[in-house]
């Protein structure tokens, strides 16, 4: 009996042995992968950060006015502006029907 115990008892002491030294290593990987994520999260805020920051400067009317200029833009004369009525009817469609009168 006492063989037949040890014949059992080995094989699962070295089974369990094996399966705790699995475990770790698969823990100190996670663990690992954990601490890559964690760092490219932290580098990810800072680039919204800086992105948002970015971003309110860039709609800054100075700045606006600065890059329209440097493009070759320029002010709207009020003269040209041309405003159209909101109704149904096209202003274009109605002209003719002026003119045959």
């Amino acid at each position: 009996m006492t063989r037949l115990a040890i014949a059992l008892i080995v094989p699962l002491l070295v089974l369990s042995a094996l399966a705790l030294v699995t475990a770790q290593y698969r823990s100190r990987q996670l663990f690992a992968e954990l601490e890559v994520a964690q760092r490219e999260a932290k580098t990810l805020a800072a680039d919204g950060a800086r992105l948002r920051s970015d971003l309110g400067r860039a709609a800054q009317p100075a700045t606006v006015e600065a890059v329209a200029r440097r493009l070759g833009m320029r002010a709207v004369n009020p003269e040209l502006i041309v405003v159209l009525p909101s109704g149904g009817a096209s202003p274009l469609a109605a002209a003719p029907a002026a003119n045959a009168r």
